[in-house]
Order: C-alpha cells, then sequence, then structure tokens
C-alpha cells in the first residue's frame, strides 16, 4: 500500500530544484508568497520543511497524494516523515537551503505524528490555524489541479528560492572587533530581555558564551522531546560530562535548583550551574549557605548566576581565548545559536544590526 520514494531519485530531483532556484529567474509568484508567510514569526517553524517535501514527492511521481503524511493512508500516500527525513533535511545541510526548522526530524512534530493526512489535522494552536489552513488549501489544489511533475517541481523551485533567500541571509558574519567589553555585555544584556522570544535568547547566549571556552557545548532545543540530559546547556569533554546549566527567564525557587542539582549530579555532572534573568527572581546569593549545602549534600561545585551580564563577566575572566578573540567571535556564536534555537527571523535580525559588518 502507498508509494515509495526512490531516495536517490528524490535527491538528484531537488538538487535539480536547488541550481533552479538559485540560478535567478521568474519564480511562481504564488508558491513565493507561500513560502514567504510561513516564515512569519507566528508560522510553525516545521510547515516549511512540509511544504518542501510534499512538492518533492509529487515532482518525483505524479500519482502522490500530496497531503500524504503516513503511507497507510492509501495507495497514492507516501512517507512524509521518511522523505524528509532522509532526503530534504541532509540535502539542506548539504546543499545550504535553510527549512526554519533545525531539528534532524521535523515531522515528528506536531501536527503530523498524530495523523495520516493533511485533511484529517484539526488540532492545532489558534496561531497556527491560519497557516494550516493556507497550507492545506495549496496542496489540495496541487491535487485538484492534477500538477504534473514538471509544475510540481516549478513550484518547489519557488519555494526554494525563498528556502536560499533565507539561508544567504542567514550566512552574514555579525562582527563586533571594533567594540569593547562593557559595550558587548551591556548590548548583549539589554538584547536578551527584551522583545521576543526571551527564553531561547537566554539559552542561546550562555551556549555562545560557553563556546568562547569550551570545544563541545550543547544546546537543546525548547521541549525536545529527546533530551537527554538534565539542563538546557551542557559541556560534554571525551571523558564524559562536565558542566550542564538551567537557563531560565522566569523565578527560580531554592528548591527548584535543589530538585536539578540533585537530577545533575545522578547524570553524571560534577559542575552545575544556574543561569535565571528575570525581574521576578527572589535572588538565591544572598542565602549564603545554600551553595554549601547543595554541593555537600550532592558532592559537586554549584555556580549561581543571576543576570546575563554576571554570567559574560565569567566569559571573559575564565575564557582561555584572548579578549580581541572572543569580542570577534562572540556575536557570530550567538547569531548561530539562536539560528539552531530557532528565535524568530526578526529577533535574528535585530541581533545582526547590533554588530554591522565593518564596525
Amino acid at each position: 500500500m502507498g508509494i515509495t520514494i526512490k531516495k536517490s531519485e528524490a535527491e538528484v530531483v531537488l538538487e535539480a530544484a536547488y541550481q533552479a532556484a538559485g540560478s535567478g529567474g521568474d519564480f511562481s509568484e504564488e508558491w513565493t508568497l507561500l513560502a514567504k508567510s510561513l516564515r512569519e514569526d507566528d508560522a510553525p517553524k516545521t510547515y516549511t520543511a512540509a511544504l518542501v517535501t510534499e512538492l518533492l514527492a509529487r515532482s518525483c511521481d505524479e500519482n502522490v497524494d500530496p497531503q500524504s503524511i503516513k503511507m497507510k493512508h492509501g495507495e497514492r500516500a507516501f512517507s512524509l516523515r521518511g522523505l524528509c527525513h532522509g532526503v530534504v533535511v541532509p540535502m539542506s545541510g548539504k546543499l545550504g537551503f535553510d527549512l526554519s526548522a533545525t531539528g534532524p526530524e521535523p515531522i515528528n512534530n506536531q501536527p503530523f505524528f498524530r495523523y495520516q493526512h493533511f485533511s484529517e489535522i484539526d488540532a492545532v494552536l489558534g496561531k497556527a490555524r491560519p497557516y494550516l489552513d493556507r497550507l492545506r488549501a495549496a496542496l489540495a489544489k496541487v491535487d485538484e489541479e492534477n500538477y504534473s511533475t514538471a509544475e510540481a517541481f516549478n513550484a518547489l523551485v519557488a519555494v526554494m528560492a525563498v528556502c536560499i533567500a533565507v539561508a544567504e541571509k542567514r550566512r552574514r558574519l555579525a562582527v563586533g572587533s571594533a567594540i569593547v567589553e562593557s559595550s558587548l555585555i551591556s548590548a548583549t544584556q539589554a538584547f536578551v530581555v527584551s522583545g521576543k522570544d526571551v527564553p531561547r535568547k537566554l539559552q542561546a547566549c550562555v551556549a555562545a558564551g560557553l563556546d568562547m571556552a569550551y570545544d563541545v557545548v550543547i544546546s537543546r532545543r525548547i521541549n525536545d522531546p529527546s533530551r537527554d540530559f538534565p539542563g538546557d546547556v551542557q559541556v560534554i569533554l571525551d571523558s564524559g560530562p562536565l558542566l550542564t546549566v538551567e537557563v531560565r527567564g522566569k523565578s527560580v525557587s531554592a528548591e527548584a535548583l535543589d530538585q536539578f542539582v540533585h537530577k545533575a549530579t545522578e547524570a553524571g555532572f560534577r559542575r552545575v550551574a544556574l543561569m535565571v534573568d528575570t525581574a521576578s527572581h527572589v535572588s538565591l546569593l544572598s542565602a549564603h549557605h545554600l551553595t554549601s549545602e547543595l554541593e555537600q549534600n550532592y558532592g559537586c561545585i554549584v555556580k549561581i548566576n543571576e543576570s546575563m551580564s554576571s554570567f559574560l563577566r565569567d566569559v571573559f575572566v575564565w575564557s582561555p581565548r584572548d579578549t580581541q578573540s572572543i569580542l570577534s567571535a562572540f556575536p557570530e556564536a550567538m547569531y548561530q545559536r539562536m539560528i539552531e534555537i530557532e528565535v524568530r527571523d526578526a529577533e535574528v535580525e535585530r541581533w545582526a544590526q547590533l554588530f554591522p559588518e565593518g564596525s
């Protein structure tokens, strides 16, 4: 039951679409507008990957139902997740186009894993509804108008052109070579606690800061179901877990910190840190005995930072890099970490504007 899209064939078709999209020309306005709309702040990150995959499948076989999610839905269905994970995601890394979602399996997420076909999807968040309706209508049109493989390919090229444009924009380096430590710290502090996606920006900033001191820094996507370590950012050495940091944009109690330290030490970490930044937080630093008690109870070192500026000052003090190297490298590291954790485009752009090229 269903249609199997050969991986080798799909790779050839997708690369051809990438080349056509990168060569310039007039692309379908309808599909270009749809692709751009799926990049808006309220649009679910996974919808671009789904759109590319559906159009790719139809470009390979005109018998494909372009609203397929799971192959068992019917004779014309294909595995959306399989094609996306097996071809689209790895090819996006190889060729350099942006899918909006950064995880290895964007279809293994809401709303796709619960349904077999786009027409069945009924449970989505309110903000996502207009984008689902828009995407579903476009894919239904492909079938209703009996798109040939060539017509589906042309639609795919238009969507790919948008993916390429976003990737090229994101490759712009944010260079901070002309600023001093105090300017970088104050600008970063103001940025991470303002605007949208504050929790994501805080986590990206901690990861970028640790990038200045360690080679292997793991930053988990928020609500990542594959999370296997306690904390939001970890440092791993060849010998095993070294440091884990819990990053919070809301108040953290002494009890919550105790629970986190307990879980961290059970997972093998002997350096445990909390980075919290919010006006509502009641300082834990005033309880001088707290960290000592935690360290005695759990056999570890506990570090608390209660502002991003405090954390970044630690970075400048303890990083083995020289100051100029941090000033040059940190803005770009922050930029890339925000993309990794899927901070919305407007905030990523706002960060880049703080560090214009040549400044």
